[in-house]
């Protein structure tokens, strides 16, 4: 008897870190979910997708997006943006405070297709400041009572606290907002995110403030304090910091890594936890960001496995806002998000800000986004 569903995906390489697949299987989904994979079985289905010749990955997650169109001047579209990408998860980094996340849940969170999650800034004010202005990181102006409101009103939303401790933003309050943050965090029981780059005081110092669980972003920065020592290696406190549970996440945005700091890193076995974006209103479709699938080349060019770099965008990421089973992952039972990409031999470059070239002869090229059992976006070419 053929077993039954409502679409399969037939003849492609199935790369799910999660459940230990890397094989040619097919993708059964019935009901919205996750029904089977499959080996030769007989099938029927309503829709059936060819992906011969294609990689089918669980819907991508990326853990660090700015989301807060007509919000704030860097927010994308979600599901414009990101759908097309094979995103079908994303986590909002700080773009908005206490005085307006409800606004961001209402407008955004509420009336997008994507699955969208988020921190909360630490400041007041999120980034809605940006670029014109920064947002005021006075540590008297957090408010530990209106975070906490908001954490159990927006309890499957909120994920954690954001905090911004680069030199240009703190100025003479150095580390203070963030050991702030921490406290809050700490209060309340949630992780905390921090952006690293030209940070006001060496990395050593930094890393020793963040708890087991907490997210070091930007990880591959190169500006100021580095996670690179002076010998060309990863620095002791990182390593150290790796050890005792934090997590570090690429977070590339345009200006946000260096292929020097990368590349040393990668080569002393310093690979990330964690690869996301940052991508706004002004990198996407840019070449230093464009979406995931091209800070997934970068790093798959820079020697990271096919494996770890799936990893890195689906079952790591979706461990950290608890939907483990449920997302990242093409296992039974498991929302069916999928994305079903193309890896094209071609030469493909990519400049940092420092003026340092990659050049990448293997690219992921999106060809087609499940979200929910429904097809939400299809190249014209599959």
């Amino acid at each position: 008897m053929a077993i039954k569903g409502d679409l399969l995906i037939r003849g492609g390489t199935v790369v799910d870190p999660a459940s230990g697949l890397f094989n040619k299987a097919d993708i059964l989904i019935r009901n919205n979910k996750i029904a089977e994979t499959l080996a030769g079985e007989d099938v029927e289905a309503e829709k059936i997708v060819d992906a011969a010749g294609c990689l089918v990955l669980p819907g991508l997650i990326d853990y660090h997006t700015h989301l807060f169109h007509g919000g704030t001047e860097i927010g994308i579209h979600p599901d414009a943006a990101l759908l097309p990408q094979g995103v079908t998860t994303a986590i909002d980094q700080g773009s908005a405070g206490v005085t307006n996340f409800s606004s961001f849940f209402k407008s955004v969170i509420n009336n997008s297709q994507i699955r969208i999650f988020s921190y909360l800034h630490a400041s007041p004010a999120g980034l809605a400041t940006l670029p014109r202005c920064l947002e005021p990181v006075d540590p008297k102006l957090f408010d530990l009572g209106k975070v906490r409101k908001l954490f159990e009103k927006y309890d499957t939303q909120l994920v954690g606290l954001k905090i911004r401790q680069s030199k240009e933003i703190v100025g003479e309050w150095g580390l203070a907002p963030l050991k702030a943050a921490v406290r809050i965090a700490d209060a309340i029981g949630c992780r905390v995110a921090v952006h690293t780059t030209n940070p006001p005081a060496d990395v050593e110092e930094l890393v020793s403030i963040l708890r087991p669980g907490d997210i070091y972003t930007h990880m591959y920065q190169g500006k100021g304090s580095t996670i690179i020592n002076d010998k060309g290696k990863v620095c002791s406190a990182i390593r150290e910091a790796r050890a005792r549970g934090i997590l570090f996440d690429t977070a590339d945005g345009r200006g946000h890594y260096a292929f020097s700091v990368a590349k040393a890193a990668i080569a002393d076995g310093f690979e990330p936890d964690i690869i996301s974006t940052d991508v706004v209103r002004s990198s996407l479709y840019e070449r230093s960001v464009f979406g995931l699938p091209l800070i997934m080349t970068k790093y798959l060019n820079l020697g990271i496995s096919l494996h770890n770099v799936v990893k890195a965008c689906t079952s790591a990421p979706a461990s950290l806002i608890g939907m483990d089973g449920k997302i990242g992952t093409l296992a039974p039972g498991a929302y069916a998000d999928v994305a079903v990409f193309r890896i094209k031999e071609m030469p493909l470059q990519i400049e940092d800000v420092f003026g340092e070239v990659l050049t990448c002869n293997q690219v992921f090229i999106p060809q087609m986004t499940i979200l929910n059992g429904k097809v939400v976006y299809r190249s014209l070419e599959f």
